[in-house]
């Protein structure tokens, strides 16, 4: 029975990686990529009340750049001060969603920069995804997962996603339009909260420490070499027949 060495490196490293993976993590990023994604698809974001205004406002309405025409005529002027304000009932953006009323292009900026959140939310989510499937095996991707460092990114992206929201709706209300919230708003919050539990799963995890992975495998180092035992300078295994050693000298005085 020979000793092969590359035998035991390979079971070192199985111990490891088995403990590094997280399938309850891995869900929660997995279910937070879906509300997010559902979050663009159909749904409204906001429901606006008021004037001649859309009746609702979405994110996949603004997926394409637009334009806007003012419209701007004699009797939607109004001269304050010699200042000639444009009233909002008149701006339109025009996109291939369809016709949006009472979009100013801040609005469509911010609406622009919540799209692009979503996005990094859910590439962090998948990072964390893959992170708590594989189950790295180098320091720093460990150090990583261990913190959870890509949910808590997920996690910023969506409360960064709820203060744009909030400053969409106060640059509406001053038009004079009540805006209430939509299915869109409350399935991100609904994500951001998932990813709080894909956090709080990877922070709670037990991991053994760095020193007992260690022991370990010294540990199946000395077992693999137990079996064997050095005889006359050459490794002989321990499971040689007793009939087969030579009885001791006779006795002499």
């Amino acid at each position: 029975m020979m000793y092969n060495p590359t035998y035991y490196p390979r079971q070192r490293w199985h111990v490891p990686k088995e403990q590094e993976r997280n399938f309850v993590a891995a869900f929660f990023h997995m279910a937070t990529i879906a509300l997010t994604c559902t979050s663009l698809a159909q749904l409204g974001w906001f429901h606006l009340k008021g004037g001649q205004c859309t009746t609702h406002l979405a994110v996949y309405q603004f997926f394409s750049f637009g334009y806007f025409d003012t419209g701007a005529r004699q009797t939607d002027l109004q001269f304050r001060a010699r200042e000639v304000v444009s009233s909002p009932m008149s701006i339109q953006y025009h996109s291939p969603s369809g016709t949006l009323r009472c979009v100013t292009p801040e609005i469509a900026d911010l609406m622009h920069v919540i799209i692009i959140l979503c996005f990094m939310a859910m590439i962090s989510s998948l990072v964390g995804f893959f992170l708590d499937i594989v189950g790295p095996t180098k320091k720093f991707m460990k150090v990583i997962q261990r913190n959870s460092i890509p949910s808590i990114f997920t996690v910023l992206w969506v409360v960064a996603i709820i203060g744009v929201c909030y400053d969409i709706t106060r640059l509406l209300e001053v038009s004079g339009i009540k805006v209430y919230y939509e299915y869109g708003c409350y399935t991100i919050t609904a994500a951001g909260a998932v990813a709080v539990c894909a956090t709080a799963s990877n922070l709670l995890q037990n991991h053994s420490p760095i020193e007992d992975i260690h022991r370990r495998r010294l540990m199946d180092d000395w077992d693999g070499v137990e079996t064997f035992s050095v005889m006359g300078g050459s490794l002989r295994s321990l499971d040689t027949p007793l009939e087969s050693i030579p009885p001791p000298p006779p006795y002499s005085p």
